[in-house]
């Protein structure tokens, strides 16, 4: 039998309004991308904004559903620009790659066609000490993740939302991973060091969860592959017709892939202190028992009252550029300590 040895790297990088939730052994982890209408409204009365699931490939090719010039995912990616210019830069983003965007979605990922079998799936943890990260190995580990259960220990999982057709109304898509490494990309920039959350109560009432530490805002998972190629195979809630993408790898032995869950992406000048993370309250309605609008907690920037000091460490410190730089999020204006987007704390989460 022919032996494979390792011939590419897919990086597969996760932001925006989605819950990871990993089963109990660790085999498996669905990512749930939710819904965020125009009219969900937050406890101050205002609406979110609307979030587009996303899922964009960087490749040397593409076979399949690979489409690179949808002006609807091109105007939301690049909102400054006109639509053939944003249709523009979306192709060269994605180069031999393809976009989709995601709508009652079951992502997974397999191998090529007559590949070797991908790698099962291992969590980067334990590494961590502390509230923040003091090094970039800490800061690759799983479990800065804003936690639910931490913040609202009675809150619990609905489990619906694993359902074969879970509840429409709060479930864009979801994106299950049997295979890479996972560990947290980036977590929030707020100011020049590394800086925790606090999560209390949008109108301020109330006292802060004690729960308190630096969180992330990008997961990523690194598949190493041995074979020629990868596929991405779409399912549909109402069973209607999929797609697929068999990619392949760039000159450098590479794939990226982005899945995103954000508002427009319209530069904003960025601030040295993100806003409230207002867009944290949907996250409890993945909850048994969420609690009412008002009593939801959402992070602030900073530790929560009575936290022992820690460590001054700057943010660029814990994300070298060298070890964390993308093509592809460098293309959608998305990198590691690039970004103007950031501009409120909307981190992903786990229940």
């Amino acid at each position: 039998m022919e032996e494979h040895t390792l011939d590419f790297i897919v990086r597969i990088l996760f932001t925006g309004m989605m819950v990871f939730i990993p089963n109990s052994n660790g085999t498996q982890l669905d990512v749930v991308l939710l819904n965020v209408g125009h009219a969900h409204a937050i406890s101050d009365g205002t609406t979110l904004t609307y979030h587009k699931p996303l899922l964009l490939a960087r490749a040397g090719g593409c076979t399949g559903t690979c489409p690179k010039n949808d002006p609807d995912i091109a105007t939301f990616v690049f909102g400054d620009k006109p639509t053939d210019a944003a249709i523009d830069a979306l192709e060269a983003a994605l180069d031999g790659g393809g976009a989709w965007q995601l709508t009652g979605s079951d992502i997974s990922v397999v191998k090529g066609s007559g590949d070797p079998d991908l790698p099962g799936l291992d969590f980067v943890e334990g590494v961590r000490n502390g509230i923040i990260p003091t090094t970039a190995g800490e800061r690759a580990d799983y479990s800065w993740l804003a936690k639910l259960a931490e913040i609202c220990p009675s809150c619990g999982l609905d489990d619906s939302i694993l359902d074969e057709d879970p509840p429409a109304g709060l479930v864009a898509a979801r994106f299950r991973l049997t295979t890479g490494s996972v560990f947290t990309y980036s977590i929030a920039q707020i100011g020049a060091n590394v800086t925790p959350v606090h999560f209390k109560r949008l109108d301020g009432t109330g006292s802060a969860s004690s729960y308190t530490q630096a969180i992330a805002t990008w997961i990523g998972a690194d598949i190493e592959v041995s074979g020629d190629s990868i596929q991405l195979v779409e399912s549909k809630y109402d069973n209607s017709t999929g797609r697929t993408m068999e990619l392949t790898p760039d000159e450098n032995d590479r794939i990226e892939i982005a899945v995103l869950n954000l508002p427009p992406l319209v530069p904003a000048a960025p601030s040295g202190m993100p806003g409230v993370g207002k867009h944290f309250e949907r996250y409890y309605d993945v909850a048994e028992n969420p609690p009412s609008a008002s009593a939801r907690l959402v992070p602030l920037a900073g530790a929560a009252p009575g936290t022992a000091s820690y460590s001054v460490v700057t943010w660029d410190s814990v994300h070298p550029e060298e070890e964390l730089w993308s093509e592809l999020l460098n293309a959608l204006r998305l990198n590691v300590g690039r970004s103007p987007y950031e501009v409120t704390l909307c981190p992903p989460a786990e229940p």
